[in-house]
């Protein structure tokens, strides 16, 4: 580990580590602040949902006590919207279950399923509370420490989501100081769970990497590219136009409708949906709105039915243009075109599919067209 990495744990060790208990009674919350208040910040809430609110409000909480039996949001529900939040660093928070007589092995097991972290079950004393506590606090800081200096996901080798949102900042920021435009790309495989669940997590990973290289293939170096889920993607264009960009989505699309994977004698087919969002609005500010935006593009897409690149483009005067586009229909016209204007390296990935596409054609012409067709190629 480097210095600067352990010089900045020793530095977050030495302020007090901020727990959140939450039980809706009285003497269990005053007992809390009693047995840990001496060696950490104990904050407390009376409710699931005043929980959430404190977590989502406050992120220097590090770990959260929660009972399961409450009113208004009970702990399941509390488990449910911290492992679905938006924020990362919510999603992690490690969440200890507090159990007593009343909750069986299967009410631990529905909290497990639910993302409990760990559990502690009532009555307890003080050293095993400040245990548990000191464990988890000192799991949660490093591991955020070292989130936050690592920049890469480990699968693929492109930028994590913290990296990537801090790509797309800049591209903001610089395109509104010089007047240029933006596109944001999202990327996801289409029905990747039922994928997964057939192809297991090997061949899962095999292919984010697969469609990794074909973004890293595709894309500019000044351009922001990054895995920022489980199978999505993000794309930052600075300077690039809405013509480049849903050209780019198209092509990208395109390559990996042509890859297949094999299961048993099964062809399984891949694809995945796109949005494009073009903001007439710039400034490292607007990240959240255009993330949104992208988003509501990719589920226009989805939703569609897949395998195919949903754009939404604003212009200055705040209109919107949507517009979807089918990759299943090959363009020919529109691959001879990439090839005009940006080179052979521009549609290689696309070459099989354009084969397989065109392969009716070759098989309807008479044996002279076929021999006229080679005598053209051999010759070219």
């Amino acid at each position: 580990m480097s210095e600067s990495v352990e010089n900045q744990m020793d530095a977050e060790s030495e302020t007090q580590t901020r727990i959140l208990l939450i039980d809706d009674s009285k003497v269990m919350r005053k007992s809390a602040v009693k047995m840990l208040g001496g060696e950490f910040d104990v904050v407390v809430a009376e409710d699931g949902q005043q929980g959430l609110d404190m977590i989502n409000d406050d992120a220097s909480i590090q770990v959260v006590f929660t009972d399961l039996n409450m009113p208004k949001m009970n702990g399941y529900q509390l488990l449910e919207a911290v492992r679905t939040s938006a924020d990362e660093g919510i999603r992690n928070l490690p969440v200890i279950v507090v159990t007593g007589a009343e909750n069986d092995d299967e009410a631990k097991e529905k909290a497990l399923q639910q993302g409990a972290t760990d559990f502690i079950t009532k009555p307890f004393n003080s050293t095993d509370l400040k245990a548990r506590a000191h464990a988890h606090a000192t799991y949660q800081r490093n591991t955020r420490t070292l989130q936050e200096v690592a920049s890469v996901d480990a699968l693929t080798g492109l930028s994590n989501e913290r990296s990537f949102k801090q790509h797309l900042e800049k591209d903001l920021s610089f395109v509104a100081r010089h007047n240029h435009d933006i596109a944001i790309l999202l990327l996801e495989v289409d029905s990747f769970n039922d994928l997964f669940l057939k192809i297991g997590r090997k061949g899962a990973d095999s292919l984010i990497q697969q469609i990794s290289r074909v973004l890293l293939k595709n894309v500019r170096k000044e351009d922001g590219l990054g895995r920022i889920g489980l199978a999505r993607f993000a794309v930052s264009l600075p300077t690039a136009g809405p013509d480049g960009a849903t050209r780019l989505a198209e092509r990208i699309c395109q390559t990996v409708s042509g890859f297949k994977a094999k299961l048993r004698g099964e062809t399984l087919e891949i694809s995945i949906s796109i949005g494009l969002y073009v903001p007439a609005d710039k400034g490292s500010d607007l990240f959240q709105q255009c993330m949104l935006k992208t988003e509501e593009a990719l589920q226009l897409a989805a939703n569609a039915g897949g395998n195919r690149v949903h754009a939404l483009i604003e212009s200055s005067d705040s209109q919107q243009v949507s517009g979807l586009q089918d990759v299943t229909d090959f363009s020919l016209d529109g691959l001879l075109a990439t090839l005009s204007e940006e080179g052979a390296a521009a549609v290689e990935d696309q070459i099989p599919l354009a084969m397989q596409r065109l392969l009716p054609l070759w098989q309807a012409m008479t044996a002279e067209q076929r021999s006229a067709l080679l005598s053209q190629i051999e010759s070219a």
